[in-house]
């Protein structure tokens, strides 16, 4: 059975990244291996979200070229909004001798941003819709919101892949 690479960033990175992280490798091992298992860990995933969400062979063949078209953009938004945030934290740690107008203008970038990111959304969702139900977007969208949460949590001191937090994934 033939899977497709990449499921986006919300959905298949997240959960690359996730069990990624959650191995921490140690510093010495090799690319090759580091490869390795996030292909492992692509292809399990492919298994869960076909299972889960209940999509065919020809469904998750659309889902992967939606997500791959997706993923560039989601990453770049994902970049450009770090930076206006590191930007924006700089000036505010100068206190009173920050630069109101730049402030504002991060500001209005961080708006931007957001709203760019909920219109990709929306497209990300009507291309879906031309080739899944209803529900199986849904479950997929809850699946992608669960895999996103389970990211953040690991990048917060002390946090742990293994805890449940939210809600349970949809039934099968």
């Amino acid at each position: 059975m033939r899977f497709s690479r990449g499921l986006s960033l919300l959905a298949l990175s997240l959960a690359v990244t996730a069990p990624a992280l959650a191995q921490r490798p140690a510093p010495d091992s090799s690319p090759a291996r580091r490869q390795a298992l996030e292909q492992r860990v692509r292809q399990r995933m492919a298994v869960v979200v076909k299972q889960r969400v209940g999509l065919s062979d020809e469904q998750m063949r659309r889902l992967g070229e939606v997500n791959r078209e997706i993923e560039t953009q989601r990453r770049l938004l994902h970049e450009q909004e770090r930076d206006v945030r590191i930007g924006l934290r700089g000036e505010v740690m100068r206190g009173d001798s920050a630069n109101q107008d730049r402030v504002s203008r991060y500001l209005d970038q961080l708006i931007d941003l957001q709203r760019r990111r909920i219109e990709l959304i929306s497209r990300e969702q009507r291309e879906l819709a031309g080739f899944m139900t209803p529900v199986q977007r849904a479950k997929y969208l809850a699946m992608q919101d669960q895999m996103r949460r389970r990211v953040e949590e690991m990048r917060r001191p002390g946090g742990r892949a293994g805890q449940r937090r939210g809600p349970p994934m949809p039934p099968r």
